[in-house]
């Protein structure tokens, strides 16, 4: 953009001539025509490059990518991996290393396999919010072991918790008793 603006500058108060401008500012000719006629550059156009060496491999590339989708995270194939499966199963196959991680990394993106999970921890002001947790769990009690429903309350940013646990799963019972847990944690009991 600056240039551009030098350009303008130097062909209306300086030399005056496109030959002139192209000389001392050491460009093309045809630059200083493009910055006459617009004030803005235009935009680059993107170069795309034909894949010589790795037309052979895409499909297999598209075929071990589109297995991953099933498999376990480490048991998926790493671009060292594809490439090492490349040479070993295709004969006519001579690509570097780099071209197909590329390759690997842009049919990624392109078959939506690089999205991520996001982490966002939860965070509470002190003492005002708090977390009642249900599960069961197993207890001996008289030499006979039962199944218990307990309840866990506690406060965040709070070291103290209360459990609680009855013999039967009663849906109406449980607000009962986190908030009975709750009073018991703030100290109202």
């Amino acid at each position: 953009m600056e240039l551009y603006e030098q350009i303008r500058r130097e062909y209306e108060f300086g030399v005056g001539t496109i030959a002139g401008v192209a000389r001392k500012l050491g460009v093309h000719r045809r630059m200083v025509r493009q910055a006459l006629s617009n004030a803005v550059p235009a935009e680059s156009k993107p170069q795309a490059r034909r894949l010589r060496k790795l037309e052979a491999a895409i499909g297999f590339i598209d075929r071990a990518l589109s297995e991953d989708r099933q498999a376990p995270p480490k048991q998926r194939h790493t671009a060292r991996r594809i490439w090492q499966r490349l040479c070993a199963e295709l004969a006519e196959f001579s690509g570097s290393e780099r071209s197909v991680r590329a390759l690997g990394r842009r049919r990624r993106q392109q078959l939506g396999l690089l999205e991520r999970e996001v982490f966002v921890p939860q965070s509470y002001e002190w003492c005002v919010e708090a977390q009642c947790d249900w599960y069961e769990a197993w207890a001996v009690l008289g030499g006979e072991r039962i199944k218990l429903q307990c309840a866990r309350a506690a406060l965040w940013h709070h070291r103290r918790a209360t459990i609680s646990g009855s013999g039967h799963d009663r849906q109406q019972g449980r607000p009962e008793i986190s908030n009975v847990q709750l009073r018991t944690v703030v100290g109202e009991d």
